[in-house]
């Protein structure tokens, strides 16, 4: 067979042992390849959602690595290669001076945002590919600008480095995500293999268009385009297959305002639980809560929220603290200060962890009493109404007492339910 093979083709290899001789060896090779780029134990060792994820995440990585290859060559160009005009000097100071900024952004960043980064995973996933983007822009429009040319380096410098830090810490956090027996090095590690993979044919599919596009500035200009529309709709596509389980803000805030306004529509249906005072609380279940989650950072929200604000934060004198204790509860405290657009939660030393849920929750209650008008249609609406209308016609440069001290009243009540 394997002489037949060499010299003459499948053609002498007829009937049905050579059907099944091709079968066995596509099953093989499919096999082979499952145990290089997919985690041990596929599809049972990780999340439902793992296999649409990467694939929209292996498309993003192609239609990146493509476009990277067109900045790498108009940097090339910004720094002198090809131009005789150009000193090594000035070429290095620019290249040098791309690296310092790059660093000192990364410390920074990660100083500034580090600890959003588990949380709000998809957010900045989705940030960093859009500024991954911006910076492919500006270094294919530096050899253009020649006088802004090092400028629009180090502000991609900078933009990299960001894009570095929060794609590999929002990687790491969806590994966590998707493994589940333990597999999260697995997981992560069979992302690597993927990536790199893609990388590969995206090498030598840049070996094919490089030539094609040189001299040719209108048509790298529509290329590049697409490749960046391809790139965010991948990403759209990729998150929008993710069905993350934890609570962070925006899913939180997402479940309060499901509940103030009675669910969804009759076909999605939430959980409903009922409070100690009769109230019935219907909450939304993950799959429902996820496609409607903003995928930038801060959008969505019309306060800060400060979670284990200090004390000296949440009082301003003898007075406010006492008052602050006797609006609040045993374990947490809560202050709105709307005219500054802030909300901030105090948590007593030794709370119990669920009191960072109900203190959270009781802030981002607040938050949406704020907003649009809740109506009397649901039982939480009819019971909220007042005290909405109380909250908007609080005077400037003051704290409402009584809206706190009522919504802590409540929150008793509705605690144990929306904690289940």
């Amino acid at each position: 067979q394997v002489l037949c093979r060499c010299f003459w083709g499948s053609r002498e290899l007829s009937g049905p042992q050579n059907h099944r001789g091709k079968l066995w060896d596509r099953e093989r090779l499919r096999r082979a390849a499952a145990r290089v780029l997919l985690p041990q134990g596929f599809p049972d060792s990780v999340s439902p959602d793992y296999g649409p994820y990467q694939c929209w995440d292996s498309l993003q990585a192609l239609c990146s690595s493509l476009a990277g290859s067109l900045s790498t060559r108009a940097v090339l160009e910004a720094v002198g290669v090809g131009d005789g005009a150009a000193t090594v000097s000035g070429a290095a100071l620019t290249w040098l001076l791309r690296d310092g900024v790059g660093i000192v952004t990364r410390i920074v960043f990660v100083w500034l945002q580090g600890s959003h980064l588990d949380c709000e995973a998809k957010q900045w996933r989705f940030a960093a590919d859009l500024l991954n983007d911006v910076a492919l822009v500006m270094e294919i429009l530096a050899p253009h600008w020649l006088s802004l040319g090092p400028a629009l380096l180090v502000m991609a410098a900078a933009a990299r480095c960001v894009v570095g830090v929060a794609g590999g810490a929002t990687r790491a956090a969806l590994a966590v995500h998707q493994a589940r027996r333990d597999n999260v090095a697995d997981v992560a590690a069979k992302d690597s293999s993927q990536e790199t993979l893609v990388n590969g044919a995206g090498l030598l599919l840049s070996l094919l268009l490089l030539p094609l596009l040189d001299g040719r500035p209108r048509l790298t200009w529509a290329v590049l385009l697409l490749l960046l529309a391809a790139h965010l709709g991948s990403n759209l596509a990729a998150l929008s297959c993710l069905t993350l389980t934890s609570l962070n803000r925006p899913r939180l805030r997402l479940a309060i305002g499901w509940a103030l306004r009675g669910g969804g529509a009759k076909a999605e249906r939430g959980v409903a639980w009922r409070g100690r005072g009769g109230v019935e609380l219907e909450l939304p279940r993950p799959r429902q809560v996820n496609p409607r989650e903003p995928l930038l950072p801060g959008f969505g929200s019309r306060l800060r929220l400060h979670l284990g604000a200090p004390l000296e934060h949440l009082a301003a004198s003898e007075g406010e603290l006492r008052k602050v204790l006797e609006c609040g509860s045993p374990d947490h405290v809560v202050v709105l200060r709307p005219h500054r657009g802030w909300v901030g939660v105090g948590l007593r030393r030794g709370a119990p962890p669920e009191t960072q849920i109900l203190g959270c929750a009781q802030a981002l209650l607040l938050e949406e009493l704020l907003g649009e008008d809740l109506g009397s249609q649901t039982p939480l609406g009819e019971l909220l109404g007042p005290l909405q209308r109380r909250l908007k016609s609080c005077p400037p440069g003051s704290v409402p007492w009584g809206v706190l001290a009522e919504t802590s009243r409540i929150f008793r009540d509705l605690g144990p339910a929306l904690l289940r």
